[in-house]
């Protein structure tokens, strides 16, 4: 009688441990049973959501420089203290951080007018120091704007100059922007970005401006 009590006993155990499982997944059924439509309807959105996004995301990859502009200057005004609309912003061309200081290519002059926009859009006070103070006509066309310093009025209210480096790599190049006082020289905000290869090579350089050259070259993976 000892060995059929000893052995039930494990038997019971069986019995009690399926049986806690089998109410349990019940409990799970009746859970799912009693989740009201509201419930269901949010959760079918979010699922529709997640997918929308997620080929959103997968066109981006093939977009242009401003998409990502967008989201470095997004970065850099959260990184920002205390940032004042009434500030006049003025905005550099990037340049190569192992490079010269003094010289650039398209992407280096694109990435400055893609960030111009972008402070605007921020509503910050946004000076073109390129501005001229007259239009020259000429046969070709009408022109305002000129990178010569002599055509260009010296005195401009600038108090922050928004600029930055760029590094390349392997799969694109990386963007350091940052804005600084041109007075005290203090950083005001910093942010830092990444543009593919393929973003990148998909500039052109016009024929027009031969002093402009598009330097970074994709790598080829092996």
């Amino acid at each position: 009688m000892k060995l059929i009590k000893l052995a039930a006993i494990p038997l019971m155990c069986f019995l009690s441990s399926s049986c806690s499982s089998w109410f349990s997944s019940e409990e799970q059924v009746q859970d799912m049973e009693r989740m009201s439509e509201s419930e269901q309807s949010i959760t079918s959105v979010s699922r529709y959501n997640n997918q929308r996004m997620s080929d959103i995301y997968k066109r981006v990859e093939v977009g242009d420089v401003n998409h990502y502009v967008q989201g470095i200057m997004q970065d850099l005004i959260a990184n920002m203290d205390n940032p004042e609309s009434k500030m006049d912003v003025g905005v550099t061309s990037f340049v190569y951080l192992d490079g010269s200081f003094d010289e650039t290519d398209l992407l280096g002059n694109q990435l400055s007018e893609s960030f111009m926009h972008e402070l605007h859009q921020f509503g910050l006070n946004v000076l073109d120091f390129k501005s001229s103070d007259f239009i020259r006509v000429t046969p070709t066309g009408d022109f305002n704007f000129s990178r010569d310093y002599e055509e260009l009025n010296p005195d401009m209210p600038v108090q922050y100059v928004m600029g930055g480096t760029m590094v390349k790599h392997q799969d694109g190049v990386i963007v350091n922007a940052r804005m600084v006082s041109i007075n005290t020289k203090k950083v005001l905000s910093s942010a830092q970005g990444f543009i593919p290869a393929s973003v990148v090579n998909a500039l052109h350089r016009s024929q027009g401006n031969p002093g402009i050259s598009l330097k970074f070259k994709q790598s080829e993976k092996s």
